[in-house]
């Protein structure tokens, strides 16, 4: 049995994402990747069910360093514009993802199902790796179809409710592209 991986990207052509995955097969002496399919905006692979553990660690190791997107298994893992400089985590993840997507925002946030969900996003500092004291959060107020964000910096902590997921993505936009978001009425915890 095979299984298909999806690569895209925001910036590449199908025949650069082709050239850029066997470029990296070849340089990481990679013997599981199957052909890559070129196709009008992506970049199919068949592989083996046994070996995609292995395909996708490689494959997401290459995807983050080259600007691609992933998606297996009707799940978008990468986005293609991932920013090293922060790392991601939801509900469900057992630890941090180094590398944020902006233009995954608005996916991630629809996807979170309930309450207690959330997505966090945190500076990260290859210097000390295990620090995720400055972030901004986002949690759902399903009842009202607005959404909690909460926003820390060195062990401080500070909340605010907007009413619309736009506003909780302009809000994390702010963030990760540097900008003042204490214009907000935030309280602190």
């Amino acid at each position: 049995m095979s299984t298909t991986i999806t690569v895209f990207s925001p910036t590449h052509s199908p025949a650069q994402i082709r050239e850029i995955i066997l470029s990296a097969a070849k340089e990481d002496d990679v013997d599981f990747l199957g052909v890559p399919f070129t196709h009008p905006r992506n970049v199919t692979i068949e592989i083996d069910d046994d070996l995609i553990n292995d395909c996708l660690g490689w494959l997401d190791d290459v995807a983050l360093a080259s600007g691609l997107g992933i998606q297996y298994d009707d799940e978008i893992l990468r986005y293609g514009d991932e920013d090293i400089a922060f790392t991601t985590q939801t509900k469900g993840d057992d630890d941090a993802r180094i590398g944020a997507s902006r233009l995954g925002l608005e996916h991630l946030l629809n996807s979170i199902a309930d309450d207690d969900d959330y997505l966090k996003i945190a500076q990260f500092d290859i210097e000390n790796p295990a620090d995720e004291s400055t972030y901004i959060s986002a949690r759902s107020l399903s009842e009202v179809d607005g959404w909690t964000l909460e926003f820390g910096v060195a062990g401080v902590r500070n909340t605010t409710i907007v009413a619309s997921t736009d506003d909780a993505i302009t809000t994390m936009l702010r963030w990760m592209n540097g900008e003042d978001i204490r214009d907000l009425n935030w309280t602190r915890v």
